[in-house]
């Protein structure tokens, strides 16, 4: 089992796995229509490096030679050159209508996930493909990301999930996280049919 930093390459896959691992949000915020989707849009930032989606804000992990797994990490000190990218790339894909149309239902998300502290390091986007699961995976990109976290200096992992994703709370309670907060639903979240949130952390050592 090998773990990388993604590239170009994985953009197809990349997007089904990020997809997968909160569809029900990511449909809610990036859905306009059928050529417009989420999948569409997640797949159109893979295939460049920079800002939320691109590859190089990914990691996976390789099973002989085939990708298994990804997540996502991010911290409080993200340069605004991150951020513009995001929202150039935003909308060259959508337009500016849609785009902050977009936007609007973004900032849904941003009421249940809190922003990380400067000890912190947040993972998101972690799945699996269904043929790896059970296999380590999940928690060799833990592992990659503890690694990670420290060499950055955090001290602190965290990480967001559907409160009714009572599989995934287990699999990071099992692994030393700890549940520290669970989030209300806004009237946007209950409008975009997106659930309330489970804030979990572990101290690193």
């Amino acid at each position: 089992m090998f773990s990388r930093q993604a590239d170009q390459g994985d953009a197809a896959i990349l997007a089904q796995l990020i997809f997968c691992s909160a569809p029900v949000a990511l449909a809610a915020t990036f859905d306009i229509n059928d050529e417009l989707s989420a999948l569409n849009y997640l797949y159109a930032n893979l295939l460049t490096s920079d800002g939320q989606y691109g590859f190089e804000n990914h990691w996976v992990t390789e099973i002989d030679n085939q990708v298994a797994g990804c997540l996502s990490m991010w911290h409080s000190d993200l340069p605004d050159s991150f951020h513009q990218a995001t929202l150039i790339k935003l909308t060259c894909f959508y337009g500016v209508a849609h785009a902050l149309s977009v936007v609007q239902a973004s900032q849904a998300l941003q009421d249940c996930i809190p922003t990380p502290t400067k000890h912190e390091l947040c993972i998101g986007h972690l799945a699996v493909l269904a043929k790896y699961q059970r296999q380590g995976v999940a928690t060799s990109l833990l592992r990659f990301a503890n690694q990670k976290a420290l060499v950055c200096g955090k001290s602190v992992l965290c990480l967001d999930v559907e409160s009714t994703n009572s599989q995934a709370i287990d699999f990071y309670l099992g692994r030393g996280f700890t549940q520290q907060s669970e989030s209300g639903i806004s009237q946007k979240m209950r409008t975009l049919g997106i659930g309330s949130h489970c804030h979990l952390s572990k101290k690193l050592v």
